[in-house]
């Protein structure tokens, strides 16, 4: 057999798998196993060694206590007072809350990294808010969704551990390398706030002196964690797995013994949840390893990658291409499946166009998570239309508006590479 004879079987399964309801990470595994039983290449040893070995990473330890520290956060009050110090801080602009959701979300992220746990956790809080404050529910789903987009850019990201596992990158470089991304995302979706609210007549809330200093106050413990976070990383006092763990730490000691809003049996249902939060991770971590790998000793990898350079030279079209992938990818797919099926192709394409992995890789995710906000099945959209009580068509028109900002911040960072690489060169070499 050729390479894409084996290329078609490896993919046609796992195609066929997705099509009957087999879950992404299942579907990964069992494809790979049958294709090396139908072709006899490798053995089946050969494959699950291959998964097993993925998942004995100890950079992936970040990813559980970076899920369960957004889960104490979000059961112990944290994010209230998040949200309510955002509130009367930039409440007073056209679109107040608005605004507030999304400052919300750049502080809240700076310790979840998960965008499914912004929209989920913080979104509850803001879109009750917002619908009291007299906003609609469309727009204020729209805007949570959009704004839960940033938790994955903002150090620290779930998505990026993975990346920097698998490319061989420092994961603090990539976390570093999401600043100056992240924090123009949130621009960008403030501008577009700001001029639908003005359009619509949404109402302004006036905060006096007094209740922006109480609400930071009694918020200011919280506010730490992003410091504390990415102070020790970049200080070099702890890795990025360590920093995860730090953050577990210090959201369970707010929750349970400073603000005492969540109970020790409250903290044990959000461990079992992590645990089952982060199998279902590992099992498409593990999945995808073994298809990559496959992929990857068929010669697959480098057949695609030749293909794609004998098409173009140019290193601009090539990430135009990659980016138009992407988009389109990341609206069906799993994206931490996504990423851990093509980063071994992007491999030899970064060396041959000399593209930054730092920069290919916020570039990757950024892509990635604006998936979750897209039509027609970005994971993102189903869970704030849940949230604000509205259906699913309602919820992929009210977020239209808003996939214009975060595309015009993708193809800017992309073209504009020292918007991701200035800040972990300066603070790194």
């Amino acid at each position: 057999m050729d390479v894409w004879t084996y290329a078609l079987m490896l993919v046609g399964i796992f195609i066929a798998l997705m099509a009957t309801g087999v879950p992404i990470g299942f579907s990964l595994s069992i494809s790979a196993i049958a294709t090396v039983i139908i072709t006899g290449e490798f053995t089946v040893t050969a494959i699950i060694h291959r998964m097993i070995g993925n998942s004995s990473s100890y950079t992936l330890l970040a990813i559980p206590f970076f899920v369960l520290a957004a889960k104490f956060m979000n059961t112990g009050g944290i994010t209230r007072r998040i949200f309510r110090a955002a509130s009367a801080w930039v409440g007073s602009i056209p679109g107040g809350l608005g605004h507030a959701n999304i400052v919300a979300s750049v502080v809240f992220s700076g310790m979840s990294g998960s965008a499914v746990a912004d929209a989920g956790g913080l979104g509850q809080v803001e879109v009750e808010a917002m619908r009291k404050d007299g906003f609609d529910d469309d727009f204020s789903a729209a805007v949570t969704c959009a704004s839960a987009t940033i938790g994955p850019i903002i150090p620290p990201s779930i998505p990026m551990v993975v990346y920097g596992m698998m490319t061989e990158t420092s994961v603090g470089s990539l976390f570093i390398g999401g600043i100056v991304p992240g924090l123009l995302l949130a621009l960008a979706c403030s501008i577009l706030v700001y001029f639908m609210s003005k359009k619509r007549g949404y109402p302004v809330r006036k905060f006096s002196w007094k209740e922006i200093y109480i609400s930071t106050r009694q918020a200011l413990l919280s506010l730490l964690t992003p410091v504390i976070i990415i102070g020790g990383i970049w200080s070099g006092i702890f890795s990025p797995t360590e920093a995860a763990a730090v953050a577990v730490t210090y959201a369970f000691i707010l929750a349970c013994l400073v603000y005492r809003e969540m109970s020790f049996k409250e903290a044990w249902q959000a461990i079992k949840e992590t645990v089952r939060d982060s199998a279902g991770i590992l099992v498409i971590i593990c999945g995808a390893a073994a298809f990559s790998w496959l992929v990857a000793m068929f010669g697959i990898t480098d057949a695609l990658s030749q293909l794609l350079t004998s098409f173009t030279a140019n290193k601009y079209l090539m990430l135009l291409i990659l980016n138009a992938a992407f988009l389109v990818v990341g609206m069906f797919m799993e994206a931490l499946a996504v990423m851990t099926i093509t980063i071994p192709f992007l491999i030899p394409l970064m060396s041959s166009f000399g593209i930054d992995p730092i920069h290919l890789g916020v570039v990757l995710v950024l892509n990635l998570m604006i998936g979750l906000s897209t039509p027609p099945v970005g994971t993102s959209l189903f869970v704030c239309a849940k949230v604000a009580n509205i259906s699913i068509e309602r919820m992929y028109k009210a977020i239209m508006p808003f996939l214009i900002p975060m595309i015009i911040v993708l193809f800017l960072i992309t073209y504009v590479p020292g918007c991701v690489t200035w800040l972990p060169h300066m603070l790194f070499g």
